[in-house]
This record gives structure tokens, C-alpha cells and sequence, in this order.
């Protein structure tokens, strides 16, 4: 094979073709990023990456073109012209905006180079390409050198500068490269034509590419990466087909020989792009699936009131989108196994399993929180068609984008409860002076032989101002727990004996921070909702420890529980509150935002009473800002 074949001529082709591949796509590039941002400075790239482009294209036009001719003679003559001007913008790209002067004297050498170089084609007395191939090859090589030198005693220490001094090293490469065209080669120098005729090729995208990085990992890695591995297959084909007989390859076979493995490269590069358009069009024919982004827009269109709001839209959203007959939306609670890593995917269900849920077919893991998941159910669909992969993996996607928009409604909730706590804050703050100068003016009304009334006005003043601050959005537990005491004080002298209170404060919990009025209304809501409702009234007992770290405060009283409320509720006619009210349900969902699953609420409520726990880690959660930080004790 290597006797049969004029190698020069076939590294020619092949080389030009690769330059004409690179080139054409980096152009694509340039002007990709040249219409999404106008006003950037492009125009030395895209002129480089057009020369660049032009003078492989002609190269490939003469070596394709009969022998000889006029017009082969004027197409090699032009593409030597357009190849002396590379050099010039290559060394305007190397030296940035540096040495104006050094700059205007590459483009004079490429100029007249290429001046030289038209002058011959034209028959002009004074026009020759040896003179033009030395101006580059000489005159390139001084300026080069001379810049490599400016570059590195300007900055040695800029990692920028010291990127231009290596394009500019290159360039004299490149300019010593040109040597190679004036010199009469045989066809077993192979090797010369690929060191050095095609040396231009990498040299040039290296000066082309220092200020776009970013397109050196595209172009190469991505595209010339899967070029280089398919030429090689195409290689590889060709040599076993010769070693098997099954061709026969002589002198003249280096253009066709290049042509097909051009061409086979081209087909396997294109061959994952062309099965996978194939791909959609049968899925989406034969299978009619639909496209996961246009279910993906529709989630980021919903407007959803809150959290449960927008899980039920996304429920409707999925199985439509995979046309389910029947959908239900479960707590991961209610799932028969806990969900690990496997099962954090869409997968497949055993129909055979329990008969509340033997109806469906495929379990959707969603991300509602921080270590918390719903699933969604979704049963048989339209057609009798079956879930494939390729369904489950949208199902994965559609999945992600819920837990996505989830993260955004909880954000935007927080902002909501912020401002709304900033307003309400303002709204206290319009004139609080008033109100303590009022309670002031009252307890010096008080006789001071009436000490309870003075101790409750105390009391109150020490709760309000607690209240109304705005500037500490997390306390210590003992501040806290003194304004829970204050709040007692006051209940014990509005239920006398019947009020039985304590407080159980474990000394190492008394600086761990947790947000302000987190714990009194958990107290207000035992005397509310379960001491003041027996006659002969009952106990509280507040009891604060840490353990392993965590904060555990336990709120029990012996009161008539949360049983009762919605019956007396329905009695009255009233929309019933929250299982223990508005003031629990608050501090659940207060918790919730703020810690996720860090933080917990456990209530336990019978006739004989109830328990309520809070348990907070000190621990922050990734993604929670400074400004959120998470209860932590205090050093």
C-alpha cells in the first residue's frame, strides 16, 4: 500500500479537508458569537478563521483540479495571497493591543507578500513566489521573535502576556513551515507534507483560539476529537479490506482513497445526530410520545397558589403528558418501602402488590424538600401502551423541574412572610412610644399595695416589647423562656389555682439560638386550647435539654387536647381551625421554611391531654444563607 499510493498527494487532500472542517466551524463560531454580542471585537478572528478557511479550499480546488491550466494556476496564486495575509492578522491576534508599530509592520510584510505572489500570476516583471514565500518565512520569523521578547519583558508575570508569547512562538513556526513551499518534493516525502505543509493547520488555531478557550474545547475535543477517531475507523476499514483482497489500491488512487475516507468520516461523525433525529421521528410517529420540553414549559407557565396547589397541577400536567388514565399524588410516608437511591427515579411498579395501589404502574419520586418526597402514582395508558425507558427518563426530568419550581415558590414565600413581617414591624413601630407611655402612665396609676396588678402591667410591657422587636429575628432560648414566664405570670392571675405552670430549663440549652417567639405560642395554645377548657383547670409543664446536640423543648399539659375544637367548631358554624389553631399550624410552617427537614414538630393530643415537641438541629442545610442560618448554640 505505502509503494502503490502518491502519499504527498493523499496527506494533501486529507490534510486540507481537515483544515477546511476546522476552519469552516470555528467561522460558524466567530459569527455565532458575533451576532449574539455586536459590540465585541471579532472582526481580527473572523478575518483570521476566513483566510484560514479560503486558503484550504483552494488548496483543495488545485489538487482536485486537472494538471496545469490557467485557471488552477490563478486559483494556487490567489490561495498564496490570501495565506500571506494570515500571518499578519495571527500577529495582530498574538500581540493584543501592544506595539501598535510592530502590529503595522506584519501587515506591510503580508501585504507585499501577497502583492508578490498576484504580481507572478499576472506575468508582472517584478512579481515572484519565492520572493513572497521568503518575506513571510524570514520577515514573520524577526517579528515573531521580536514579539515573543516585548511580551515577556512587558509582563513576564501575566498569564495573558504569556499566552500571546506563546502564539507568538507559534507564529514563527508557522512562518518557518513556509519554507517548505519552496522546495520540490518526490512522492514518498509524506512526512514533509505532514510536519510541515500542514504544520500551519494547529499553529494557527492555537494563535486563533487564545482569547476563545472556551471554542478550543468545543472545536477540538467535541468535533475534530470525534473526526480524528472516525478517520481512523475509516483507516482501519480500508486497510483490512486491501489485506483481505477486497481492493486493490494503485498511484492513482490517492484522490479517490481520500474522497472515501473522507466521506466514511463524515458518515460516522454524523451517524449519532442522524439516528438520533430518526429516533424522534419514530418515537413521536409510531409511538406518539411527546416532546419533554413542552411539558417542561408548561410547569414554568403554572401560577400556582401554593405548595399542595402546585402539586396537584403538576400531577394533572404528568399524566397528561404520558396520557395516564388515573393519577394519585402520596406521601412517601404511605409508600411500602423507603425510598433509596434506586428508587429516587421513576421506575416501574409490581402490580401484584397491595390493592390500594395495584392499579398503578409507574411511582414518580418528587422532591418537595429537604429529605422529604411525595410520589405520584400514575396508572394504565390511553391505548394500552406501556411505559418504555425513554418515558421514564422524561418522567426523571419532569421530576427535576418540580423540585426546581418548589424551590422557587419557597423562596418567594420567604420573601412574601419577610416583607410581610418588615411591614408588619412598621405598622408596630408607627408610634411605640405611645403605647409604653400609656402602660407607663398606668402603672404609676396603680397603688402600690396592689402588686399583682403592677407585676401583670410589668409582664405585658416585657411582652410587647418583645413583640414589637424587629432587629433579632433568632434569641436564646432563656430570652425566650422569660417572656414565656411573663405570659404565665399573666395567665396565673386571670385562671388563679386552676393554672398550674412550670418550666424545666436545662442549663446547657439556655444559649442555643432558635427564632424569636418560636416556643410562647406553643404555651398559649396549651392554656388556650387545653387548660382553660376544664373546669377545674389543669398543668403545663415547659421542659427545654439538648439532646445529642439538638434542642428538644416539650410543651404538655393535662388539658382536654385538640379533639374536642372542631366539634364545637362544627357546632358554631365556623370554619374549624387548625388541629391546636392558627398559632401551631404558623409555627409548623415557620419551622418548615426556615430549617426543612432540621427542624420538627410532633404533636400528640388525646382527651387527657397533649404533648407538643419541637427538635431543632444545629446544623445548617445546604442552600440556606447566613441570613437564614439555622439554630445553633451559642458560644
Amino acid at each position: 500500500m505505502h509503494s502503490a499510493i502518491h502519499f504527498p498527494v493523499l496527506i494533501n487532500v486529507l490534510g486540507h479537508v481537515a483544515g477546511t472542517a476546522a476552519f469552516g466551524a470555528l467561522l460558524a463560531l466567530l459569527v455565532r458569537a458575533a451576532l449574539r454580542d455586536p459590540a465585541g471585537s471579532a472582526r481580527a478572528p473572523l478575518a483570521a478563521a476566513g483566510l484560514a478557511l479560503f486558503w484550504n479550499l483552494g488548496s483543495l480546488a488545485v489538487l482536485l483540479s486537472p494538471q496545469g491550466g490557467a485557471v488552477a494556476e490563478a486559483v494556487a496564486s490567489l490561495s498564496f495571497a490570501v495565506l500571506s495575509l494570515l500571518p499578519g492578522v495571527l500577529l495582530d491576534l498574538a500581540l493584543g493591543r501592544e506595539h501598535r508599530w510592530l502590529r503595522t509592520g506584519g501587515y506591510l510584510v503580508s501585504a507585499t507578500a501577497a502583492l508578490a505572489h498576484l504580481a507572478e500570476a499576472f506575468g508582472l516583471p517584478w512579481g515572484s513566489h519565492e520572493l513572497g514565500l521568503n518575506l513571510i518565512t524570514y520577515g514573520f520569523g524577526a517579528l515573531a521573535v521580536l514579539a515573543a521578547i516585548l511580551l515577556a519583558r512587558g509582563r513576564g508575570a501575566d498569564r495573558g502576556a504569556s499566552m500571546r508569547t506563546l502564539a507568538a512562538m507559534s507564529l514563527f513556526l508557522l512562518a518557518a513551515s513556509f519554507v517548505h513551499f519552496g522546495v520540490d518534493h518526490g512522492p514518498a516525502s509524506w512526512t514533509h507534507e505532514l510536519l510541515l505543509h500542514h504544520a500551519g493547520i494547529p499553529l494557527a488555531l492555537f494563535v486563533l483560539l487564545q482569547d476563545y478557550r472556551f471554542l478550543l474545547l468545543d472545536v477540538f475535543v467535541r468535533l475534530l476529537g470525534a473526526a480524528l477517531l472516525a478517520a481512523c475507523l475509516a483507516t482501519g476499514l480500508l486497510a483490512a479490506a486491501q489485506a483481505l483482497g477486497l481492493v486493490r489500491l494503485d498511484r492513482a488512487a490517492a484522490i479517490p482513497l481520500a474522497a472515501f475516507l473522507t466521506l466514511t468520516t463524515a458518515a460516522i461523525v454524523a451517524f449519532p445526530w442522524v439516528l438520533d433525529r430518526l429516533r424522534g421521528w419514530v418515537q413521536g410517529a409510531l409511538f406518539r410520545r411527546r416532546q419533554v420540553a413542552g411539558a417542561i414549559d408548561e410547569l414554568r407557565l403554572l401560577r400556582p397558589r401554593d405548595e399542595d396547589d402546585f402539586l396537584e397541577q403538576l400531577a394533572h400536567v404528568t399524566a397528561a403528558f404520558v396520557q395516564a388514565k388515573r393519577r394519585l399524588l402520596l406521601e412517601s410516608s404511605r409508600l411500602e418501602e423507603p425510598p433509596g437511591r434506586a428508587s429516587l427515579r421513576a421506575h416501574a411498579l409490581d402490580r401484584s402488590g397491595a390493592p390500594a395501589a395495584r392499579w398503578a404502574e409507574v411511582a414518580v419520586p418528587i422532591r418537595v424538600g429537604v429529605g422529604r418526597y411525595r410520589t405520584l402514582l400514575l396508572g394504565p395508558r390511553e391505548g394500552g401502551r406501556r411505559y418504555l425507558s425513554e418515558d421514564l427518563a422524561d418522567l426523571d426530568q419532569l421530576a427535576l423541574e418540580a423540585a426546581s419550581q418548589l424551590e422557587r415558590l419557597r423562596r418567594e414565600e420567604q420573601h412574601r412572610l419577610l416583607a410581610e413581617a418588615e411591614l408588619g414591624a412598621l405598622r408596630a413601630q408607627i408610634n411605640p412610644h405611645f403605647l409604653f407611655n400609656s402602660l407607663n402612665a398606668l402603672y404609676g396609676l396603680i397603688p402600690r399595695s396592689a402588686a399583682d396588678a403592677r407585676s401583670t402591667l410589668l409582664n405585658l410591657a416585657d411582652i410587647f416589647r418583645y413583640s414589637l422587636q424587629g432587629r433579632n429575628q433568632y434569641v436564646s432560648l432563656a430570652q425566650e423562656l422569660q417572656i414565656v414566664d411573663a405570659y404565665l405570670q399573666i395567665e396565673r392571675l386571670r385562671l388563679g389555682s386552676r393554672l398550674d405552670a412550670r418550666i424545666d430549663l436545662d442549663e446547657a440549652a439556655r444559649g442555643f439560638q432558635i427564632p424569636a417567639l418560636s416556643i410562647q405560642p406553643l404555651v398559649e395554645n396549651a392554656v388556650k386550647h387545653g387548660v382553660s377548657g376544664k373546669p377545674e383547670g389543669g398543668s403545663v409543664l415547659v421542659s427545654a435539654r439538648l439532646e445529642d446536640g439538638s434542642l428538644v423543648v416539650d410543651v404538655i399539659d393535662d388539658g382536654v387536647g385538640f379533639e374536642a375544637k372542631p366539634q364545637r367548631a362544627q357546632a358554631e358554624r365556623t370554619p374549624p381551625e387548625p388541629a391546636g389553631g392558627h398559632g401551631l399550624h404558623n409555627v409548623r410552617r415557620r419551622l418548615e421554611l426556615c430549617y426543612g427537614d432540621r427542624a420538627d414538630l410532633e404533636i400528640a393530643s388525646s382527651s387527657a391531654g397533649a404533648r407538643v415537641r419541637v427538635r431543632v438541629s444545629p446544623h445548617r442545610p445546604a442552600g440556606v444563607s447566613a441570613e437564614t442560618e439555622l439554630a445553633r448554640p451559642a458560644s
